[in-house]
């Protein structure tokens, strides 16, 4: 299966390796985003590979290699992954590869013509950030090393505890460069990259080694800077293209925008027509290619009308472009005003809008009824109210428990507490009163823009900042980090930060509208929370209670949907509060179970951190009284943890065997839910509706018996967590080793 993540790094595309010298102070010189290359020495040695930087003097000689990542054979095509620990040669812009005979015994490495003895072949080692960085003393038969463990100077994948398996990303951090083959008689070369020079050497950053002296080299992966081959935009073909110069934009897009109809249908495909014809589409010379919508460059061309800049001085507008197909993104620039006519347009437009948020149908509905209940006037509504309570009195009497009593009991309690919230003044009145439309205020003066508008677009750059994204889509590090691990200085990791994972689950950064600063606060939060409630090691605690909640609480893991995802079932119409009571079991107690099992869920059964689980929630049996007291307070709490730590891992929820009140409730109250979460709820009743709701999401074999499937019996996930907790509590007839601990072992804790 072809994996379609772009910042995968494959065969046949270039990459650039940046590290820092061994030889430069830190403190001095800034590290700059620079990678490694080659010095056109004149010498016995002839040209040779360095780090960055030469020094003034030097400097000019100095070119910085680009290279493509091809296979010593062609026995796997182009665009196949590079994993680490693959053999691999990399070839630079000149067409030439590293190359071990330099002149002498040596061990300095050179660009040399493919095929000729010495051509090394290469592999990429990501080396954990507690890995240390290797330094080999002159005169010391010892390797010492940065951190409190040593190895040997002479490295080999087999033999190595810091090699890390999986793909190579775009952005990767603390890997180093591992020749596993030098074409040579000796194996002395067959070592990690390494920085040397001699005290007499007049370059400052030193050279590159394959023999393993000098520092082990740590390098950052980078894409290598594409050049902007053509831009298409409706008819016209920008060919090739600088970075840096100004494009003309269709200004007749933003004056559609202002002349747009009433007419909904017209205006519908005057828009597409409109997006359609302005997509401007960029072709770069590593195979990327980038489109730049109609509806963005049209909202990126109105957010550039600004009054702060429209005081006759040349205003700028800077965004990013994604690339599609690669990594990176094209740095945008809007320049230059826009002309008089479109914005004169534009005003007499905004002047009919007003700042209406758009409202939906429950929440109208909601207004209208609160309006109505505040047009009563008090004597009115008392008396109305007393004659309502004396029918439904007498009818209450005579009513057996169920559902019709307790909706005349619902009817009685809410009316006056409804008309009471709605009529009286009070903190939260507004909320009860739909929003006041106030016409927005244009302050833009129309006078400056000139009648001839000077708005031009500008890709300023290419941009790629490495620690940012890797192959399953989550955040790495940050660019601070980046620059660190980069030079190859390592940090013993924290327990809060973004530094000590490693990474920042993409949930987490969703959850958040894609904000990474809140994405990476939110995620310190959670990590924070399980160092402090033990929560990694829950699953090895005791649970006493475990049996004594499944038995008087029904819920149940039971295998999986159409796409993999784990499916929960829970009744909690079928909770007996009183048997647990009983039992002596307190609402804490409940909550240190429902942590048990999500964390068996996320730890156990399924290890996939972008996974998300079904849940089918079965009401039979609840009843309007079960919306209060400590049975709300454990849903409230489940909820309040669920959303809080384990965001976005819910695909899909089925509430099924509803009461015919509850879609009354649901009605009222989903207009005030986010879409998002409205979606994923779907409300079903009946027997029939019910399996073909679920068999839309499950394999019908999959689905309980119980609601019309063919899959009978317990689950091989709750034999597994019984045998966990028999294990864990010491049970009789427990297992004698603990049942998750391969599962454990082979894939580390996710949150």
């Amino acid at each position: 299966m072809v994996d379609n993540n772009k910042n995968v790094l494959r065969y046949g595309q270039k990459v650039r390796l940046t590290t820092r010298s061994a030889y430069v102070d830190d403190n001095v010189l800034v590290i700059p985003e620079i990678g490694i290359g080659y010095y056109e020495k004149n010498g016995r040695h002839g040209v040779l590979s360095c780090v960055p930087p030469l020094g003034p003097k030097l400097q000019q000689l100095f070119t910085e290699d680009e290279f493509l990542v091809t296979l010593p054979t062609g026995q796997r095509c182009i665009q196949n992954q590079v994993h680490y620990g693959d053999p691999l040669v990399l070839v630079n812009q000149h067409d030439m590869v590293w190359n071990n005979k330099t002149g002498g015994i040596t061990g300095y490495v050179g660009p040399r013509p493919r095929g000729v003895p010495g051509e090394m072949f290469v592999c990429f080692t990501k080396v954990p950030l507690n890995g240390g960085v290797q330094k080999k003393e002159k005169g010391n038969k010892v390797d010492k090393m940065t951190s409190s463990r040593s190895m040997s100077g002479s490295f080999s994948l087999s033999e190595s505890p810091e090699f890390e398996s999986g793909v190579v990303c775009f952005g990767d951090t603390n890997v180093a460069i591992t020749v596993v083959e030098s074409n040579r008689h000796s194996q002395m070369y067959n070592k990690r990259l390494s920085n040397f020079k001699k005290p007499t050497s007049h370059i400052i950053g030193g050279y590159i080694c394959c023999d393993g002296k000098g520092t082990e080299l740590r390098f950052t992966i980078w894409p290598a800077k594409p050049k902007i081959e053509q831009i298409t935009m409706l008819n016209k073909l920008i060919t090739p293209y600088r970075y840096g110069q100004k494009i003309a934009l269709p200004l007749g897009l933003l004056e559609s925008k202002a002349n747009k109809t009433t007419s909904f249908c017209n205006a519908s495909v005057n828009r597409d027509s409109d997006i359609l014809q302005t997509k401007i589409f960029f072709k770069l010379s590593n195979g990327a290619e980038a489109v730049l919508p109609g509806t963005l460059l049209r909202q990126k061309m109105l957010a550039h009308v600004q009054p702060s800049e429209h005081n006759g001085k040349k205003s700028e507008l800077i965004f990013e472009l994604p690339l599609q197909n690669g990594p990176g993104v094209l740095m945008m620039q809007l320049t230059g005003v826009t002309p008089r006519k479109i914005v004169g347009k534009l005003a007499a437009s905004n002047g009919k809008q007003s700042s209406a948020p758009k409202v939906n149908r429950g929440k109208v509905i909601f207004y209208r009824v609160s309006d109505s209940f505040r047009l009563v006037p008090v004597p009115m509504f008392a008396l109305l109210y007393a004659v309502v309570t004396f029918y439904l009195w007498d009818a209450l009497n005579t009513m057996e428990d169920g559902l019709h009593r307790e909706l005349v009991v619902l009817v009685l309690v809410f009316l006056p507490v409804f008309y009471v919230v709605v009529k009286a003044d009070h903190p939260f009145s507004a909320l009860f009163r739909p929003p006041v439309l106030k016409p927005e205020v244009d302050n833009i003066d129309y006078e400056s823009p000139p009648t001839s508008g000077t708005l031009k677009l500008i890709v300023t750059e290419y941009r790629f900042v490495p620690g940012f994204a890797n192959a399953n889509g989550s955040v790495r590090r940050t660019s601070q980090e980046a620059r660190s691990s980069a030079s190859g200085l390592t940090n013993e990791p924290s327990v809060t930060s973004l530094e000590a994972t490693g990474s920042v689950p993409m949930r987490f950064i969703l959850a958040e509208k894609g904000d990474q600063a809140k994405a990476l606060e939110r995620y310190n939060e959670t990590t924070e929370w399980r160092r402090d409630e033990g929560i990694d090691s829950l699953l090895m605690k005791p649970n006493p209670h475990f049996k004594i909640i499944k038995d008087n609480y029904p819920h149940y893991y039971h295998k999986r949907g159409k796409n993999g995802e784990p499916v929960y079932y829970e009744k909690p119409g079928k909770i007996n509060l009183k048997a647990l009571k009983n039992a002596g079991l307190t609402l804490d107690d409940l909550m240190h179970n429902y942590l048990m099992i999500t964390e068996f869920l996320w730890q156990v059964i399924e290890q996939d951190d972008n996974c998300k689980g079904i849940s089918v929630l079965d009401v039979d049996g609840i009843g309007i009284s079960d919306f209060a007291g400590e049975a709300v307070e454990y849903v409230r709490k489940a909820a309040s943890i669920s959303g809080k730590h384990y965001p976005e891992r819910c695909a899909y929820i089925f509430v099924i065997n509803v009461p015919s009140w509850f879609s009354m409730i649901w009605n009222t109250v989903k207009g005030m839910v986010d879409d998002v979460t409205r979606e994923k709820v779907i409300i079903v009743r009946g027997k029939k509706k019910i399996l073909e709701a679920l068999s839309e999401r499950i394999p019908i074999e999959n689905i309980p018996v119980e609601y019309g499937g063919t899959s009978d019996g317990k689950s091989s996930e709750e034999d597994l967590l019984f045998n966990l907790m028999d294990y864990v509590n010491n049970d009789e007839g427990a297992p004698a080793t603990n049942p998750i601990e391969e599962i454990i072992r082979k894939k580390p804790i996710k949150h």
